[in-house]
């Protein structure tokens, strides 16, 4: 009687302890996936959520002109002389 006692403590802390080990592992792989989704959101965000420039200067048949900051004022000769 005692015996059978004894083996039903034993084997019911085996299987919460197995069942313990079985979500440690889950509970750590779904944390790696979340961490690698997080870094993949991030990166397409920085990829594809870029700003947009507002202002750009064309040329009559469509040629883009590239702008300089204002921060950076363009000082050659030839700009000057234009």
């Amino acid at each position: 009687m005692i015996g059978t006692v004894i083996q039903k403590a034993k084997s019911r802390k085996f299987f919460y302890r197995d069942l313990y080990r079985k979500e440690l592992v889950l509970t750590i792989v779904f944390g790696i996936m979340a961490a690698v989704w997080l870094v993949l959101i991030m990166f397409v965000a920085v990829d594809h959520l870029r700003a947009v420039p507002y202002f750009y200067a064309s040329s009559s048949d469509g040629i883009l002109t590239p702008l300089t900051a204002m921060s950076q004022p363009n000082r050659s000769n030839k700009a000057m002389l234009e």
